[in-house]
């Protein structure tokens, strides 16, 4: 009996469902909840008035996307030039990498002392000193030796091209070995040493060669270096002479037309007149002579110290350039 009592009890104090109309029962269903009196565990009773408009179907509520706010990033402050300074000390590359130098630096300051000396050299007490750009690249190398001379190498673009320029030396450009290149296209009519002249009628020493190149045929430099001598010359007519260093001057005469100023830096191959038979001559030709000490050598066998040409307005520039980049503060 204590059993049926309680079983009865439970079952009163369970939600009893009313029924209601369909109209509600849809509004219910459109709220996604049902009401207390129909059993549910929440919700609110409604009760329809005129304003409740029956709706077989509630779409989902759109909800608008919002981008996140656009946080403002600063710019990164702009890179001003950098220089860096020390000692060699047990190692060059790892005492540029320990005062700064990127692996990127090192290796550009290794190369730029590479076009001078043998990096294989430098002493532990010799210094470095070097200056980046805004963009880190390298403007100039500098290492101050103990037992040799100090390199000031700028970097200097020119032409398209970019090339190290040592200021220190600047007005004096290290010597380099080449031959001599022919001065004229032709082939070889009278060869250096004792000849029967076609002039004179008798046999005397021919001090160079004679190419037998066309009238107005161009002339051209055999070597790099510098005029010191254009005009007229007695027996050899329109002349040139051209100081290639180390005591060595070559002469080309006989000319029609002379381009070369006097005093003028010349490149081998660089057009300094033309082809003719100025002097004493029997027809158009060039007479090739080279000079050492004041003597006459066979141009056929001269392999020459030919100076780079020094511009003495490059040079200029290149040490205003190198005090500019010495100005930037040192970081060491």
């Amino acid at each position: 009996m204590l059993a049926i009592l309680c079983s009865g009890v439970a079952w009163a104090s369970l939600p009893r469902v009313v029924a209601m109309p369909l109209d509600q029962q849809r509004q219910w269903q459109a709220l996604g909840v049902a009401p207390l009196s129909s059993g549910g565990v929440s919700g609110m009773p409604m009760a329809p008035t005129e304003a409740v408009e029956v709706v077989d179907f509630v779409p989902r509520r759109a909800v608008a996307a919002t981008s996140p706010a656009a946080v403002a990033v600063p710019a990164p402050a702009p890179l001003g030039p950098l220089r860096i300074r020390g000692r060699v000390g047990d190692g060059l590359y790892w005492s540029l990498r320990a005062a700064g130098a990127s692996p990127q630096v090192a290796a550009q300051f290794l190369a730029a002392l590479a076009t001078e000396i043998d990096v294989g050299d430098v002493g532990p007490s010799d210094g470095f000193d070097m200056v980046l750009g805004p963009d880190r690249q390298l403007l100039y190398a500098g290492l101050s030796r103990a037992m040799a001379s100090s390199l000031q190498l700028v970097r200097w673009n020119a032409g398209g091209h970019s090339e190290w320029i040592d200021a220190a030396n600047a007005e004096r450009p290290a010597p380099s070995i080449g031959a001599l290149i022919m001065p004229a296209n032709g082939p070889v009519t009278s060869y250096f040493g004792y000849r029967y002249h076609p002039i004179l009628h008798f046999t005397r020493f021919h001090a160079g060669i004679d190419i037998g190149a066309g009238w107005g045929s161009p002339i051209v430099a055999a070597g790099d270096g510098q005029v010191v001598g254009a005009g007229w010359a007695g027996g050899y007519g329109r002349e040139v002479q051209i100081a290639h260093g180390g005591g060595i001057v070559s002469l080309y005469g006989h000319m029609s037309d002379i381009v070369a100023q006097p005093g003028s830096f010349v490149r081998a191959g660089q057009v300094i007149g033309y082809v003719g038979s100025s002097g004493l001559s029997t027809g158009p030709h060039l007479h090739f002579e080279v000079r050492e000490g004041g003597m006459p050598v066979n141009p056929l066998g001269v392999r020459l110290v030919s100076a780079p040409v020094a511009d003495a307005h490059l040079a200029a520039a290149v040490k205003v350039r190198l005090a500019a980049l010495l100005k930037v503060g040192a970081r060491s």
